[in-house]
């Protein structure tokens, strides 16, 4: 009931640069635009853009590039914009189709992006990059057999392609295949030895195999390659809550809450290893930030109900365990513990 382990969003490929030839008169911002990134790309791009120099073909490549570099800065709205301008220059530009879809899944507008994946891969039946994404979208809608199949497309283009095999590994996370998710893992580690993520993963699926030392190994090396990875910190704390080392758990949630002041699961994860002490105030003071960091947090109102009725404060306890069935009707707990209360302050 206490520990929560979050997996990290699935990688996106973001490769989607194009060049054209470019007039020699303006040459310098037009091969600035697609050879650079960041603001000094989207400036070059812009300057090419406004300069009415260009037109068909390399216009379209300059909105396109531009919209590549407001998908790396998380400007998804103004990606948009750029690509859709691509589009109607060029409708056969592949790649537009396949940065707009980047565009519309960093929204969280999955179906949108699936279909401009979709004709990407139309467009270009060997889109190696478009299979992936167009994964992870239906990862993100909880649909791991179909984001499977793109995996598997994916890396059938390409054998070495180290993200395709991470997140196929995330699917089979999600459907609890631990054994396929790790053999995924191990791939994507050997392919890229510098993957904190896919370390990060494969210490959840042999958490979920109950194999904890292998577990913190690999958060172990997921941090010493990512010394802010605030989740493998709280993960890591998850396991040493697990195994009783309460301490050693407390001091990973505080790394992490220090690294994400907003990291709700650890402060209901650190409340759950002051529980385990017996500080209980200490304990009900974290899950009362996790509860205000998110309200819907169902395990967290639980945990506080603990609290309260380890303190004897049983009214209080009621409202957290009914609030927890509230969030949570399908844990039975829930119901066990209204019931439990309910007849303790029935016999005061």
């Amino acid at each position: 009931m206490t520990s929560i382990l979050r997996a990290t969003l699935a990688s996106v490929a973001f490769t989607s640069t194009v060049w054209l030839a470019a007039t020699p008169a303006a040459a310098d911002d037009f091969e600035t635009c697609a050879r650079t990134s960041g603001d000094q790309a989207i400036a070059a791009c812009t300057r090419a853009i406004n300069s009415g120099r260009y037109s068909d073909r390399q216009l379209a490549a300059l909105f396109n590039n531009r919209c590549s570099e407001w998908n790396g800065k998380q400007g998804s709205d103004q990606a948009i914009a750029d690509c859709n301008q691509a589009i109607q220059i060029n409708p056969n530009d592949a790649l537009a189709f396949f940065n707009r879809g980047n565009a519309y899944h960093a929204k969280g507008q999955y179906d949108r992006a699936i279909v401009d994946y979709n004709q990407a891969i139309r467009l270009n039946a060997d889109y190696a990059d478009a299979f992936d994404n167009r994964g992870n979208s239906y990862n993100a809608r909880g649909q791991y057999d179909r984001a499977i199949e793109d995996y598997n497309q994916a890396i059938r283009l390409n054998a070495n392609y180290a993200d395709a095999f991470y997140n196929r590994g995330t699917a089979y996370n999600a459907k609890g295949q631990s054994d396929r998710a790790i053999e995924d893992f191990d791939q994507a580690i050997q392919l890229d030895p510098d993957h904190a993520d896919a370390f990060y993963n494969r210490g959840i699926a042999y958490k979920n195999k109950g194999q904890y030392d292998r577990a913190i190994e690999d958060y172990n090396q997921a941090i010493k390659l990512n010394p802010n990875y605030a989740d493998a910190f709280n993960n890591r704390g998850n396991i040493d809550n697990a195994k009783g080392q309460y301490d050693r758990a407390i001091e990973d949630f505080d790394q992490a809450i220090q690294l994400n002041p907003n990291h709700a699961d650890a402060f209901n994860n650190r409340g759950t290893a002051y529980n385990a002490k017996s500080q209980y105030d200490r304990a009900i003071e974290d899950f009362d930030q996790a509860i205000r960091l998110n309200p819907n947090q169902a395990i967290a109102f639980y945990n506080r109900g603990i609290s309260w009725e380890r303190k004897n404060d049983l009214q209080r306890a009621l409202a957290d365990f009914k609030k927890f069935s509230e969030l949570a009707p399908s844990d039975p707990d829930g119901p066990k513990a209204v019931e439990r209360v309910t007849k303790a302050l029935s016999g005061r």
